[in-house]
């Protein structure tokens, strides 16, 4: 079988393992099954981290590990006391970016176990390690939780438009690119990633913007179709990004791919790349866009 049969194989088995959960989302509260995934996905792609290429042994799951589970407990406590929304979307997304800067420091309780490693045991280790872990949970979590927002704020349709305008332009991309792509923009960071791919992408994300947001998010209208447009290339373009960003991440660890823990498609970091920048963008965006209010 062909790299790209297999491919396409784990990309169908993924899609129906998230129809089953979409399925099962309405029977529910709202926000618990998606904290349950993020919660887990926010583990797999820690323990990826640390035990990725040059990363292996930086004790950085230490870190990222607690960290998440601080976000998870934060925003369990705010599905559980905030029937009236008194959390606004964008108060939620500074909350989870300040547990994820403030926690993630070695220095604070989460850390206190890497006292008892002998690469830590003066201090000396602690600040280098601060300089990778905090980033990394920076660009990790709060992202990773804000997906616990959007079905908060929105409810399965946010869950379905989100997931599609983020995968809609990476195949998009992938095989545009595959078929005429040429220059390559980002050799040092993407070598795979092709112009033609990149625009490829962003026309299936207006377009898909413009044809699924008005249907799930607002109500249809010419206005209202354009505006979905917009939204969707905003969000394909911060798809794009975050991929870009976890090639980066490997690239520093000198690694291809997160882990191989999905087979050909890689780890899970290489799955939910596009999400890490596009889920918190579509969450202000989307709350700008389609009336909910901002505190």
């Amino acid at each position: 079988m062909s790299s790209l049969a297999k491919r396409v194989r784990m990309g169908t088995t993924l899609a129906v393992a998230a129809a089953g959960l979409l399925w099962l989302h309405p029977l529910c509260a709202p926000g618990v099954l998606a904290l349950a995934v993020v919660s887990v996905l926010a583990l797999l792609s820690s323990w990826e981290l640390d035990r990725m290429g040059s990363f292996r042994g930086r004790k950085l799951g230490t870190m990222l590990y607690s960290t998440s589970g601080v976000a998870c407990v934060a925003l369990g406590f705010i599905l559980l006391r905030d029937d009236g929304h008194d959390v606004g979307p964008v108060g939620g997304l500074v909350g989870l970016y300040a547990i994820a800067g403030l926690f993630s420091w070695p220095w604070l309780p989460p850390g206190w176990p890497l006292q008892r490693s002998p690469q830590v045991l003066d201090g000396r280790e602690r600040l280098p390690l601060a300089r990778e872990v905090v980033p990394l949970a920076l660009w990790l979590i709060p992202p990773l939780f804000s997906i616990v927002l959007i079905d908060r704020e929105f409810g399965t349709h946010g869950l379905v438009a989100l997931v599609v305008l983020a995968k809609v332009g990476d195949n998009a991309g992938y095989f545009v690119g595959r078929a005429i792509g040429k220059r390559h923009p980002f050799p040092q960071v993407s070598p795979g990633k092709t112009v033609a791919g990149c625009v490829a992408s962003l026309v299936a994300g207006i377009v898909v913007g413009a044809a699924l947001l008005p249907f799930t998010l607002g109500a249809w209208s010419p206005a209202q179709a354009a505006l979905g447009g917009l939204v969707g290339g905003l969000i394909n373009v911060a798809a794009q990004t975050g991929d870009l960003s976890e090639s980066w991440v490997k690239r520093r660890a000198g690694v291809k791919d997160s882990s191989a823990l999905l087979g050909p498609s890689g780890g899970v970091l290489d799955v939910i790349d596009s999400l890490l920048l596009a889920a918190p963008v579509a969450l202000i965006a989307w709350s700008l866009a389609y009336g909910t209010p901002i505190p």
